[in-house]
């Protein structure tokens, strides 16, 4: 006779980890690649989860199983002991993480299902796979035998399962670097890794497989194919230098190929606290570029920042009529596009060294460009639109590679098209043919973000922007959504970049009250994160202003022109700028 089902359900506090209903992890928000030295997430109490007790019944051995997932720092030493020998010799936890908030044991005898419920998956290298299974949750249903008289697991899951508080405080975003097509600039991939001495060897091993299909369209390595690291691991010495032991395919490059690779590694190690330089070897010995050294400083290739740090940190808009550029508080005025006789610029956008300007006419039909000189005056003014006929041109955007983006709102829904030399009308799915109220391109040029309307609700996407090698668009990929603040949020007003791997959204949860909230470029924001310091916003905004670029203030306009700046610590405050100013933009 069968003994009586058995069913068990656990929290994650059972586990004696306090779960938290929303992902990423608790404490300072970690967005995007910083130059600065950065804390590390404050490392839990070391932990080393018991093995399986003598006649430990098959629950028992299931949760011990579970249990001894949780050890820290990660090791799956201890979680091996619960499995069969077969099982724990072709166990392959690195295959991907399941990350969950509750879990129920159920089973008779040495049949035993696992369901795990509010989840998210992370693949091999740590990419953020979000809930695969769309709310349903996840199954497993484990065999157990007895070996040598106990009962052990005879098929656990290839993945690493743990619960939300332990990825909380255990793992980090940090961003593997590739170069865009053009190889002009670094563009960050998110991926989470598990914090201290293991997140330098992951973080190697992540970058050297390089891009995988369909982002190979978009960014590119130059690592060479099939380089591997040499040694088990990258160790860091005391004094801040990684050793990186790499297989002979990377010294069969030439200098300048070798120089991009050293770059990407440089910025790809450069974000682990206590790194500040590394070294390459090739069967032990040191790789040197021609007239360089063998110690390389992370920050030796400040060129291909991902911010763009060429780009004008300046803030511009429009008063009476005219576009200016602010200065401490007064404005310098811009001649230029608002020069053309009976053209009124409801909305500016300038190119990022902020040379040129482009304008939306007053009745969004139009569009002007005019060339700025280094005094800031126009070289001459526009003898015409070089857009016309639109119907309702939302705010311009500039590339990287001096491309103007425009998006027309028309009776079919979106239009996206992007003018260089001709103008090029692209396709993208989930934004064209859509309710558009607001769109940005990333820095590098590879990421597009709008703001559109679905059944009543707004709805925050991303896309990722397929080019060829000069630059030239070639198309644009479905859309995603990235998940905000809960059911709750049915407006968007707006949205800017605050970094390369994140982006401020501007939101109104219920009527008469609007809050800034943070959403990361993989979706891992899963319940969104408020700003800090942000509280309660002042009057009535209708538009938020941000920077990629250290440093800049975020502020927003409000309805009746007057604009506010977020200090840290202290909130919300009146802008020493006068009142007035409109269409207030950083560039791009």
């Amino acid at each position: 006779m069968k003994g009586p089902l058995l069913r068990v359900v656990v929290g994650v506090m059972l586990l004696a980890l306090a779960g938290c209903g929303g992902l990423p992890r608790e404490g300072p928000i970690q967005s995007g690649p910083s130059r600065e030295p950065g804390a590390e997430l404050e490392a839990a109490v070391d932990y080393t989860p018991e093995g399986p007790r003598r006649g430990a019944v098959p629950l028992d051995v299931v949760g011990g199983f579970l249990q001894a997932m949780q050890a820290t720092p990660l090791s799956t030493a201890v979680a091996r002991e619960f499995l069969t020998d077969e099982a724990s010799t072709e166990w392959v936890p690195e295959k991907a993480t399941v990350v969950y908030g509750v879990y129920a044991l159920e089973g008779r005898g040495a049949r035993i299902r696992l369901e795990l419920s509010e989840t998210a998956k992370l693949d091999s290298r740590g990419e953020w796979l979000g809930d695969t299974s769309e709310g349903r949750g996840l199954s497993h249903r484990l065999r157990l035998v007895r070996e040598r008289g106990q009962w052990r697991i005879s098929n656990p899951p290839d993945s690493l399962i743990i619960a939300q508080a332990y990825f909380q405080t255990r793992f980090t975003q940090h961003f593997l670097h590739f170069f865009d097509r053009s190889a002009q600039v670094l563009v960050p991939e998110p991926v989470y890794v598990p914090v201290g001495e293991q997140a330098p060897t992951l973080l190697v091993r992540g970058l050297l497989r390089g891009p995988e299909p369909p982002l190979s369209e978009v960014i590119r390595t130059f690592i060479p194919a099939r380089t591997q690291l040499d040694d088990l691991s990258v160790l860091v010495s005391d004094d801040g230098l990684a050793q990186v032991p790499l297989t002979e395919n990377i010294a069969e490059v030439d200098a300048e190929t070798l120089d991009l690779a050293l770059a990407q590694i440089g910025w790809t190690l450069g974000q682990v606290p206590g790194v500040r330089k590394f070294q390459v070897t090739v069967d032990g010995s040191p790789l040197q570029l021609p007239g360089q050294g063998t110690n390389h400083d992370v920050t030796a290739w400040p060129e291909f920042d991902p911010s763009v740090a060429w780009a004008s940190p300046d803030l511009f808009g429009i008063r009476d009529s005219r576009v200016v550029a602010v200065s401490d508080g007064g404005s310098e005025r811009l001649l230029g596009v608002t020069g053309a006789k009976d053209f009124d610029a409801r909305a500016v956008a300038l190119d990022l060294p902020a040379r040129r300007v482009a304008g939306v006419s007053g009745d969004g039909s139009s569009v002007l460009v005019a060339p700025r000189d280094r005094a800031g005056a126009a070289v001459r003014d526009p003898a015409g639109p070089i857009v016309s006929g639109a119907e309702d041109l939302l705010q311009p955007a500039w590339d990287i590679h001096g491309q103007l983006w425009l998006l027309d709102q028309t009776p079919d829904g979106a239009a996206l098209s992007v003018l260089s030399e001709d103008t090029t009308k692209v396709a993208a799915p989930g934004i064209t043919g859509r309710d558009v109220e607001a769109f940005e391109l990333s820095r590098d040029g590879t990421r597009l973000v709008a703001v559109v309307e679905r059944g009543r609700r707004d709805r925050l996407v991303v896309a990722r922007v397929v080019r060829r090698d000069d630059g030239s668009v070639r198309g644009v990929t479905p859309a995603q959504q990235l998940p905000l603040a809960g059911s709750a949020v049915k407006e968007i007003q707006d949205v800017a970049w605050r970094t390369p791997g994140s982006v401020m959204v501007l939101t109104q949860p219920t009527q008469g009250s609007s809050q800034v909230s943070l959403a990361l470029v993989d979706g891992s924001t899963a319940t969104g994160d408020l700003v800090p310091d942000a509280g309660i916003l002042p009057q009535q905004p209708v538009r938020l202003v941000a920077s990629p670029t250290p440093g800049t203030p975020v502020l927003v306009e409000t309805a009746r022109r007057r604009i506010y700046e977020l200090s840290e610590g202290d909130g919300w405050s009146r802008s020493a700028i006068e009142p007035g100013l409109a269409s207030v933009t950083y560039v791009g």
